[in-house]
């Protein structure tokens, strides 16, 4: 029998909690964020139903320009949102962003939002473009 046997369980527990404990600090560095490798993944998954322009585009959704910031469900030009949305109470800052988008009808459930994206660093790049979206700047 080894001399540390007893010990290697508290050693490895200690270095899962800390593991754990360090992820979400580690994870949510900008470093490494892509803001064209979000407008590309933004363009090929978000695209078909949010515009990000200001005017014309796709409806199905709202319009994403200025949404870092927003009060949810509150772009006065989309009247499609779901009641769970409206009264969701919540602002869309990139911490929302990212959980919403990490599973939206977990976050709020009976919203009408049927897109998710689970990969933390596809999502920090869709979240760098969004945030990037400025009503001066939107007129692609």
């Amino acid at each position: 029998m080894h001399l540390f046997t007893d010990t290697r369980p508290v050693f490895r527990r200690f270095l899962v909690i800390t593991a754990a404990w360090m992820a979400p600090v580690l994870s949510n560095a900008d470093s490494s964020v892509d803001i064209e490798q979000g407008k590309a993944t933004f363009q090929a998954m978000c695209g078909v139903c949010h515009a990000v322009r200001l005017t014309g585009g796709p409806v199905e959704g709202p319009n994403l320009v200025g949404v870092v910031g927003r009060q949810a469900g509150s772009h006065p030009d989309f009247g499609k949102y779901s009641e769970a949305l409206k009264t969701s109470e919540l602002t869309w800052s990139r911490q929302t962003l990212d959980q919403f988008l990490t599973n939206p009808m977990e976050m709020v459930p009976g919203t009408l939002m049927p897109m998710l994206i689970p990969d933390y660093a596809t999502r920090a790049n869709v979240i760098a473009y969004l945030a990037s979206l400025q009503a001066a700047q939107s007129a692609e």
